[in-house]
């Protein structure tokens, strides 16, 4: 059965607020920053200031979610965030995702978690607190849209924009397999209130710099593929980014390029970073539950979407990790 949140909870939750910041994972997805212009948007309903945080500034791709809304970017100094009387995660429930303010959260304001993913920390699990997580919901930006409903608040345009891209892109524009009714029937919802799908796809996807592009085709020019041709394993070393002149923004989606070869069910992706850890992104048709596999190393996500951080040096955990996945084709 679908589990059935109070949004009521939620709405008592804000009410008792005056000044709230939003914040959700590091390198955010299409779906946080979605259910991050919801959050802002929910707040403002009941008349509570709302401040969006990042962790880094808005990419080229993403500068069309929330163009209206003031991105803040955290630069580590926690003080920055005293006068605020609560705080909301969304898209995440993980401790690891949020190494940037963890700290502060544990002893920081009533904390309010909007969330869809089976991993998961005590985080909003305070007196005070309040923990919303659906795991069976296939984007924390479709409980977004489940919670205005409930509460009967109209979505703007601009609003319904950004939570209709954070819901298409994790289900890759109505292809993956977490595309159900209850997805279509929120999507449907957000088109009624003057979402345009074709320009958005537009803006996410038809929009590429050259230099990804050509990122794309050094990744897949060395690829590995294992287990009978199950499994791809692919790397971005810092000289691949310097070889193309791209950065770390241009690697959203990539783990997703083997997908299209034909009897590949799982693709792994170990991109090093510029102090040289790794960040590892895993995705599965079948057969891999690359969640369990992400929290066996602190990370953790969707049984078919997932992600994890390996300090340097990683090589030997990677193969370790490479080593696993194989095993499970077996």
């Amino acid at each position: 059965m679908i589990p059935v949140l109070n949004w009521n909870d939620a709405t008592r939750w804000m009410g008792q607020r005056k000044r709230v910041a939003v914040f959700s994972h590091r390198r955010p997805d299409g779906d946080a920053l979605g259910s991050m212009v919801g959050a802002w948007a929910a707040a403002g309903r009941m008349g509570v200031a709302a401040d969006l945080w990042l962790y880094e500034p808005l990419g080229d791709r993403q500068a069309h979610v929330g163009a209206s809304v003031d991105w803040k970017v955290f630069g580590g100094d926690a003080g920055i965030l005293a006068g605020y009387d609560g705080v909301i995660i969304v898209d995440t429930c993980a401790t690891a995702q949020l190494q940037p303010i963890a700290a502060w959260l544990a002893s920081g304001p009533p904390t309010l978690v909007i969330d869809h993913h089976a991993t998961r920390d005590a985080i909003g699990t305070r007196v005070g607190d309040l923990q919303l997580v659906d795991e069976r919901a296939g984007a924390a930006s479709m409980l977004m849209v489940e919670w205005f409903e409930s509460q009967g608040w109209a979505i703007e345009r601009e609003v319904a924009t950004a939570l209709f891209a954070g819901i298409a892109t994790d289900c890759g524009w109505f292809r993956f397999s977490n595309t159900d009714p209850r997805m279509l029937r929120a999507a449907a919802r957000l088109l009624e209130a003057g979402v345009q799908a074709n320009e958005l796809y537009g803006q996410l996807f038809e929009r590429e710099p050259l230099v990804r592009r050509r990122l794309a085709a050094r990744l897949v020019e060395g690829m590995r593929l294992l287990a009978g041709g199950k499994l791809a394993v692919m790397e971005l070393r810092r000289a691949d980014f310097e070889a193309v002149g791209a950065d770390a923004s241009q690697t959203e989606d990539l783990v997703n390029e083997p997908m299209r070869i034909a009897g590949v069910a799982a693709s792994l992706l170990f991109i090093e970073e510029a102090n040289g850890d790794a960040r590892v992104n895993l995705r599965s048709k079948h057969t891999l539950d690359v969640a369990a596999l992400a929290a066996g190393y602190g990370g953790g996500g969707h049984v078919r979407a997932a992600g994890l951080r390996l300090a340097k040096p990683w090589e030997m955990v990677r193969d370790e990790i490479v080593a696993k996945a194989v095993g499970v084709f077996s």
